[in-house]
């Protein structure tokens, strides 16, 4: 598993080095804001560590929201009633994947089929939303194209 980790790791911050060359705007996209508003030697230094890139749960990270854990995934989850009433979430979220803004998680139910729920970075709010959860083809209407080969659950 650690070696499959590693070059999808590579290409992350690959991604992120070369999305710092173009200028703010040719890259101004939905969820890019907090991107486009950083130093690039700040968006190079985050990129070059996800894991360490901002405090759990402060959604400041240079991608958009990413890097995002368990536990500001499962807020969001809660706070969407619709979404929340409709999957079982069980030991919480495993699988987590994040890229521009947008986010895919796999729940843990026990005796259950494993949902995945899409997730969207609202930067103006600084915060994570549930936008949609279920068992076949959720990234389909809910994520843009060019996001869903970078979601490992789409």
């Amino acid at each position: 598993m650690k070696s499959l980790l590693l070059p999808i790791a590579f290409v992350a911050v690959a991604l992120a080095g070369c999305s710092t060359d173009e200028p703010d705007t040719s890259s101004a996209a939905p969820g890019n804001a907090a991107a486009s508003s950083a130093a690039p030697s700040a968006a190079q230094s985050t990129a070059a560590a996800p894991s360490s890139a901002a405090p759990a749960g402060s959604g400041s990270a240079a991608a958009g929201g990413c890097p995002v854990d368990d536990a500001t995934l499962r807020k969001a989850f809660q706070a969407n009633a619709e979404v929340a009433g409709s999957i079982i979430l069980g030991k919480g979220f495993k699988d987590i994947s994040c890229y521009q803004g947008w986010a895919t998680a796999l729940t843990q139910p026990e005796q259950m089929d494993t949902a995945v729920v899409v997730f969207k970075y609202d930067s103006a709010k600084k915060s994570w939303a549930a936008v949609m959860g279920g068992t076949d083809n959720v990234c389909g209407a809910n994520v843009p194209a060019a996001i869903q080969p970078h979601l490992k659950n789409c």
